[in-house]
């Protein structure tokens, strides 16, 4: 057999029969886990068959979790009986987690019904994305495909991408393993993906690629302050107090467009938020929330619509039309 010496392998040998890497063998050796059986005059290390073995059960253990210095002891016999079986319990604990897990994922590729969902291969993957740390990959494949044809600047796609996508935990106990499941189930939804669209590309559309996306935000996020604070207190939208808060988004919103805050104006974020708005936005906001160990305030969904609403009132009776009766902001 090629590579083969004396009844020894050379490295790359024992990689290929192993699937194990030569790098991370020779890390194995230098670690004192893995000894060559002899060296070569040229320096090259060779294993035995006793050796590949040795290397399946190190496989087998770093499967487990275990460290390379705990193997080593293992395997040199320098633990006591009673640390044996504690790390055997270790061992066990950890590989029903490892079913805990997936057990939970397979049963979020089932339907209502018990059968299997028709995004099943998504599903299926996800359940290796856990395992391979690609979770950031699998959401970013998927909701790119929300972006596809918005003309949105660089630095609000960077921020966009950090703040849904980036920072996935490496690591999910049960409470994140079931957020993720959800979560990957619902950016890999069509209608979903869809939703996102049109929720951004008008916007961008109307401010013509001059949209202030940090003053959008901002907007945003100083009127569902506002705004949730009315709803905790129990204020309806349409008193004085109140519209001056949905006067200051409007305003907020056409200064970060580079639009006139006129009735008009306000026609066009009314008929944009009501077209545009999917209670499964608020969803997938928590989601992420319970993934990367966020605060969710649940009156947040609730603020939002007591915005719309406002702005209803606001411009009951004052709404202009162009040309073809539809809402374009000027």
């Amino acid at each position: 057999m090629e590579g083969k010496k004396g009844g020894l392998y050379r490295i790359g040998e024992v990689s290929r029969l192993s699937g194990v890497s030569v790098k991370t063998i020779r890390h194995y050796s230098d670690e004192g886990v893995l000894p060559p059986s002899g060296v070569t005059g040229a320096g090259y290390r060779m294993y035995s068959e006793a050796d590949r073995s040795r290397l399946e059960l190190v496989r087998t253990l770093r499967a487990a979790g275990f460290d390379l210095a705990t193997i080593r002891r293992l395997l040199e016999g320098d633990v006591e009986p009673l640390e044996a079986l504690r790390l055997q319990a270790e061992a066990v604990d950890l590989q029903l987690k490892t079913l805990t897990r997936r057990r939970a994922l397979l049963q979020a590729t089932l339907g209502a019904d018990g059968g299997p969902d028709t995004s099943y291969p998504d599903r299926a993957r996800a359940l290796g994305l856990l395992e391979a740390r690609e979770r950031e990959a699998f959401l970013a494949e998927h909701l790119r495909r929300g972006l596809d044809g918005v003309p949105m600047d660089p630095d609000a796609e960077a921020w966009f991408w950090r703040r849904i996508v980036s920072g996935m935990p490496d690591e999910l106990d049960e409470e994140r393993l079931e957020a993720w499941a959800e979560l990957a189930r619902l950016a890999s939804d069509d209608t979903f993906v869809e939703a996102i669209r049109k929720q951004t590309k008008p916007v961008w559309e109307a401010a013509e690629g001059s949209l202030d996306s940090a003053g959008w935000s901002g907007a945003v996020r100083g009127a569902i302050d506002e705004a949730a604070r009315a709803v905790r207190e129990g204020r309806p939208p349409t008193g004085e107090r109140e519209q001056r808060v949905v006067a200051g988004w409007v305003e907020a919103s056409a200064r970060a467009m580079g639009k006139r805050d006129d009735p008009r104006f306000a026609g066009w974020m009314l008929s944009h938020h009501e077209g545009t708005y999917d209670p499964r936005m608020e969803r997938y906001w928590e989601l992420i929330s319970t993934l990367k160990r966020w605060e969710y305030d649940p009156t947040v969904s609730k603020a939002y619509r007591w915005l719309i609403e406002g702005l209803r009132w606001r411009v009951a009776g004052s709404q202009r039309t162009d040309g073809d009766g539809s809402i374009a902001p000027d």
